[in-house]
């Protein structure tokens, strides 16, 4: 068995390292075994076929279809089965060829969120060809789309993580000078939040130090027009948005791909993707929380706003498409891919807008908008040749109560046990229903999620 360290080199999750690094170079090792000189050995393709899924894991790919991929690039590459254990750092493989048998264990250097390297890694593994490709074209390809750089610049990535917390603050009843501060505070959080980046720090101090600059940049632009008298009462009197200036925090795509992971019965990925997110979420409230206490003003829910049902349906409708988009944009997906999941949420957070009037339950209104997600998303993959969770994840994120999450931690802190205990019960159910409704549609559109089968 061979074990292969990460390359040298940081790589974080939108590919902001690559402004200043070079990505660390693709391709094989040399063993004793088998040297570099003996083309498309056995370990050869073993390592190609691994590169692959160690570039989809980095860039967020669910844990299942990771280890899809790597079986097709595999049977491309002519070796007689490859069968694999994916967690959500680790690929460990097992490649047959001729009878001979080589194990080996693959760390990408970094596991985030890329659309734009999964979808482009994702469809050259679909038109693969059954026989015939060679080592070299698959680390050559995947060296091209890793030299690509971040589709969109810190300007553009700092102002939509503003839009989205905005139009999050809206959603959540947060009234104007109160979204309009806590999109300032995040688009500075989210700033913050990629220069950090930069020294590749660990994920969860950069959480850190992005939420307490978003919650403290929220403070001043609400003291700042308060003091100055512009607006009626003081910067405690306007905190309904200040929780929704954290929101960019919310790691949407590990919660939701854990979610997925768990209904694959791929427990090792899917609990270590929670655990995760559960560590950034508790990381960002935290913070959050901690600057509150150290000025002495608590964060408070805001108060509902009493638009008619006419006007507020197509506000939230406008919304939900405001933040999808610059959640898609956060996750460096290309802009087609980003405006496609935009629509989709759009129309989907609408139905459970309308359920909710219609006093159904949240979680079944979650259930129901998330399954609608699914379905479109899959006829929008299958038609334009792009990853499904691209489009589902983003969609989904505008419904996870990342407010309630961050709320309950709030209150529990305050001593509201009990407060605290309904409200996070209740954001738990919405995340439950909200995977297991994507999960539902890939139930019923995919012939490989049905089968119990595992790609080799």
């Amino acid at each position: 068995m061979s074990t292969t360290p990460p390359p040298p080199g940081p790589d974080d999750a939108p590919d902001e390292l690559q402004e200043r690094l070079p990505a660390p170079p693709i391709g094989p090792h040399s063993t004793a075994t088998s040297p570099l000189g003996i083309p498309d050995s056995l370990t050869i393709r073993s390592e190609a076929a691994a590169a692959v899924g160690a570039e989809l894991l980095a860039s967020g790919m669910a844990s299942y279809r990771v280890r899809t991929a790597m079986a097709r690039t595999a049977r491309a590459l002519g070796l007689d089965s490859f069968t694999s254990i994916v967690t959500y750092t680790d690929i460990t493989a097992t490649a047959t060829l001729n009878g001979r048998y080589r194990t080996r264990i693959t760390q990408p250097p970094h596991v985030g969120v890329n659309v734009d390297r999964l979808y482009r890694t994702q469809r050259y593994v679909e038109l693969l060809p059954e026989q015939g490709t060679t080592a070299a074209d698959v680390f050559e390809q995947l060296a091209r789309i890793r030299a690509r750089g971040p589709l969109h610049s810190r300007t553009v990535n700092a102002l939509a993580g503003g839009f989205a917390c905005a139009a999050f603050a809206v959603l959540n009843q947060a009234a104007p000078l109160e979204a309009l501060a806590a999109g300032i505070a995040a688009g500075i959080g989210q700033a913050a939040r990629r220069t950090v980046q930069l020294r590749a720090w660990n994920h969860l101090l950069v959480t850190l130090i992005a939420a307490v600059v978003a919650a403290s940049v929220y403070l001043a632009a609400v003291a700042l027009p308060t003091a100055a008298g512009w607006v009626a009462g003081g910067p405690g009197d306007h905190m309904g948005g200040y929780l929704a200036a954290v929101l960019f925090l919310v790691p949407g795509f590990p919660l939701i791909t854990g979610m997925l992971d768990l209904v694959r019965s791929d427990f090792s990925a899917g609990l270590a993707r929670l655990t995760y997110a559960g560590l950034i979420i508790l990381g960002a409230a935290a913070a959050a929380w901690t600057v509150s206490l150290a000025v002495g003003i608590p964060p408070v829910a805001a108060e509902h706003l009493g638009l008619p049902f006419a006007a507020e349906l197509p506000l939230r409708a406008a919304l939900t498409a405001i933040g999808v988009l610059g959640f898609a944009i956060l996750f460096n997906s290309p802009w087609r891919i980003a405006i496609a999941a935009a629509t989709v949420s759009l129309i989907a957070n609408s139905v459970r807008f309308m359920l909710g009037e219609l006093h159904v339950p949240v979680q079944l209104a979650t259930f129901a908008a998330t399954v609608l997600v699914g379905v479109i998303a899959y006829v929008i993959a299958r038609t334009q040749h792009v990853p499904r969770t691209s489009i589902s994840v983003p969609a989904v994120v505008i419904m996870i109560p990342g407010y309630a999450l961050y709320t309950g931690f709030t209150l529990m802190n305050s001593g509201n046990i009990v407060s605290a205990a309904m409200v996070w019960q209740e954001a738990v159910q919405v995340v439950i229903a909200a995977a297991l409704g994507l999960a539902l549609a890939h139930l019923a559109t995919s012939t490989a999620w049905r089968s119990a089968a595992q790609p080799s």
